[in-house]
């Protein structure tokens, strides 16, 4: 007779059913009725608290791992062993240049300071949002009294000021930022010696442990169990130890993250040095960008290993990418490279390319940060990182799907409707990102999937971008790289590049190609059409590269500058960008057509209006 409990059941009617079945084993328990006594509800309660129990120790085991755990404040402490700070929400940023004009006086200085936290306004959609200077200024002013602060950097949000006094009888004192959506970029840690004293230090952030030693001035910041940061110092080992009694001054700004991005117009809403009847001229140098909410606990997961493997420091590409995502905040898709795998290959070089959050490209000035800041004394210095541009290849999409009207209520139109939103959901969970594959057959199944009267799908996709003709040939030189190589059908006459009308002495011409006799590639030719037969106008207007994608447009000048559509046809249905490539289903150009399937409506005699679409136009 068994006498142990089987213990490897976690389900709560499987614990009972092996509660029971021990009792029934036991001879005083025999012809016992457990379903109808008292002893069913005690024995419910105890195999309710033995699952309770095991759901517990499941729910805890999987927090103390990064990949499992679901509460952030667990995953903030196990990105913390890794050597890991999420990142804060970030602020929108801006350059303004700001002119102060005090001609007419009465008083007459001859230095303006312009403060940390001076505050700005701007409206954005109706909204109206503060901004507030980043870093102090002082300039010295004309003949005329004019002062002029040509680069200064504002960030939207709230300037404060926290004071805390040091007491070493708190052990590991650490001191709260009590705002949670404080922009840890902007905090300045200052520390004096106590509340009379005039002056102070600076506490800088905590990188590298290159150089610090017990004399050094360095902070930490960390994100706690409750959301918010927290500073704390060095133990006097590894980063000075502030006594007792010395006064920390945080200061800082608390912002509304990525909502006011894009602001261009500011005025400031602050007088400088108490100068009473002085104008105050403010001009936008870069619009703001660059807000973005805290870091989600999927990023952090995904980061956090990435970054403790780069050691910050940048050997490998990969190297790379995880110390620009843990120190730069614009970023939405990024990929790296080494140069030996470019396309041509640039041996000493490493190539980075960004899609921002905001914005198509870079600023030149976030580009230079990336470079000399978030980089620099982390790369080897015989490689030279170039931040370059994502190369967009746009899709055009022919859609075409059979329906059977019998099993849905939905019209054509809202059928249409319906595939076009399929269409744009996987365009935005897909691709817009260096590593988004167009799948056909994925695409396929999300538009048969969409509605149940879908029968079947054929979607015919062309790859097009975009070129800016101008009126003078010299400007007119272009070099496009699609995300595939281009469709030939073998036939000489027929066109593997086509484009929209551009004029040239009043009349449309079309940019086409034909074949180079002895060569893989072929040439770009402007035509024209007369009595529906095509005319070549300049029969040397470029070069194709089928195999790479790789099209090149010149010598031809239009009449007035004109934007031009360069379409051609991928050689594989499924499209993989590379390097520093992306792609997006422009939906502008999605053409959707619904028709009803006869077969599944009217059987064998259906098949006899049948019809299905050519692979091509």
């Amino acid at each position: 007779m068994a006498t142990n409990l089987n213990v490897t059941e976690l389900d709560f009617d499987q614990i009972k059913d092996n509660l029971k079945n021990y009792l029934k084993q036991q001879t005083e328990f025999n012809d016992y009725n457990f379903e109808g006594s008292g002893l069913s509800t005690l024995l419910d309660v105890l195999a309710y608290n033995t699952h309770y129990n095991a759901v517990a120790a499941h729910y805890s085991l999987n927090e103390a791992f990064l990949d499992s755990a679901q509460i952030r404040g667990n995953v903030v402490t196990r990105a913390k062993l890794l050597g890991y700070v999420p990142r804060s929400v970030l602020a929108p940023k801006a350059t303004i240049k700001l002119v102060v004009d005090n001609s007419a006086g009465p008083s007459f200085p001859t230095t303006l300071t312009l403060p940390r936290g001076t505050k700005l306004t701007t409206t954005v959609q109706g909204e109206t949002y503060q901004y507030v200077v980043v870093n102090s200024q002082t300039v010295t002013g004309s003949a005329t009294q004019q002062f002029t602060f040509d680069t200064v950097e504002i960030a939207e949000g709230t300037y404060k000021s926290l004071l805390y006094r040091v007491d070493n009888d708190i052990e590991s004192q650490k001191f709260q930022i009590s705002d949670s959506d404080v922009d840890t970029s902007t905090l300045r840690v200052r520390v004096q010696e106590n509340e009379e004293a005039l002056t102070y230090d600076i506490y800088s952030r905590f990188e590298s442990l290159l150089n610090v030693d017990s004399a050094s001035q360095i902070h930490y910041i960390q994100e706690n169990t409750n959301g918010k940061y927290e500073v704390y110092f060095g133990d006097g080992v590894i980063g000075k130890k502030p006594i007792n009694n010395n006064i920390v001054t945080l200061d800082y700004i608390y912002t509304h993250g990525d909502e006011s991005n894009g602001a261009s117009t500011f005025t400031l809403s602050s007088t400088l040095g108490g100068l009473v009847n002085a104008n105050y001229t403010v001009t936008t140098v870069t619009p703001s960008a660059g807000g973005a909410d805290r870091e989600s606990m999927e990023s952090i997961r995904f980061n956090a290993p990435l970054t403790f493997t780069a050691q910050n420091r940048a050997v490998t590409s990969d190297d790379y990418r995880a110390i620009i995502l843990k120190s730069f905040s614009n970023v939405s898709s990024i990929s790296t490279w080494g140069g030996e795998d470019n396309d041509p290959i640039d041996f000493g070089k490493v190539y980075v390319a960004i899609k921002p959050l905001t914005g198509a490209t870079l600023t030149a000035a976030e580009k230079l940060t990336i470079k000399d800041t978030v980089l620099k004394g982390k790369n080897i210095v015989s490689i030279t990182p170039e931040i370059v541009d994502p190369n967009f290849t746009n899709l055009e999409l022919d859609v075409f799907f059979k329906y059977n009207p019998n099993l849905t209520d939905r019209t054509n139109v809202e059928l249409q409707g319906v595939v076009r939103d399929t269409i744009s959901d996987y365009n935005f969970n897909n691709l817009n990102k260096f590593d988004g594959v167009f799948r056909y057959s994925q695409i396929l199944k999300a538009i048969d999937s969409s509605d149940r009267s879908i029968l079947n799908s054929t979607i015919r996709p062309y790859m097009f971008q975009t070129i800016a003709a101008k009126t003078t040939r010299n400007l007119n030189n272009f070099n496009l790289t699609y995300a595939s190589g281009i469709f030939e059908s073998g036939s000489e006459k027929e066109f593997i590049l086509n484009s929209t009308a551009f004029k040239i002495g009043g009349v449309d011409h079309y940019l086409g190609d034909k074949v180079v006799t002895g060569s893989a590639n072929r040439t770009v030719i402007v035509y024209k059409i007369v009595d529906g037969a095509n005319i070549t106008v300049i029969n040397n207007a470029g070069s194709i590269e089928a195999s790479t994608g790789r099209v090149v447009i010149n010598n031809f000048a239009v009449d007035t500058n004109t934007n031009i559509k360069v379409t051609v046809i991928p050689n594989s249905l499924d499209i993989a960008p590379k390097r520093d490539q992306l792609l997006n289903i422009d939906q502008t150009y999605v053409s959707i057509s619904a028709e009803v399937d006869t077969i599944s409506t009217a059987g064998a005699s259906g098949s006899i209006d049948y019809t299905t679409n050519s692979r091509l136009r």
